[in-house]
């Protein structure tokens, strides 16, 4: 059974939907976090992350939302995006935290307002140059059929 349990952890997530985020002519094939849910489990439990591929987390209003890494495996950095797609806030190479931790792993970020933020694979924000005062586009599809598009204009990128 705890066998069954950790394989289906591991399966890709869910999420609620996907598409494209991009900055300047990079592309990246998106999951969306919409609801709570989504958002608490975030890429737990992931062993790898795509150098092409990121997690965009959607809040109805501005705010302050910090991040923790319970039950992560892997480092990720992380842009908080305020609702024009400006970034606002970065953490980069931010580590997991051991499942052995139980609730005691650090928080991070949501120091600043932002409407959104974005998973990525560590190493992204260094390999393209990407901080505060960027600009991130998206172009997703909920799984509830809306569309949500915002940031600087997406254009077919190229993925890198």
């Amino acid at each position: 059974m705890r066998m069954l349990l950790a394989a289906l952890l591991s399966l890709p997530l869910l999420a609620g939907g996907g598409g494209t985020v991009a900055f300047k002519q990079t592309a990246f094939m998106a999951e969306v976090a919409v609801t709570e849910p989504e958002k608490a489990k975030g890429l737990m439990y992931r062993q790898s992350l795509a150098k092409d591929r990121c997690m965009f987390f959607v809040y109805g209003e501005d705010g302050y939302h910090a991040i923790w890494m319970k039950n992560c495996l892997i480092a990720l950095d992380v842009a908080w995006v305020d609702a024009e797609g400006r970034v606002v806030e970065t953490s980069e190479h931010v580590p997991p935290c051991s499942p052995m931790r139980g609730e005691d792993c650090p928080t991070y970020g949501g120091t600043v307002s932002s409407r959104f933020f974005v998973e990525f694979p560590a190493g992204t924000f260094k390999r393209l140059n990407l901080k505060r005062g960027d600009r991130l586009g998206w172009d997703l599809t909920l799984d509830d059929g809306r569309v949500l598009k915002g940031g600087a204009p997406v254009a077919k990128g190229k993925k890198k």
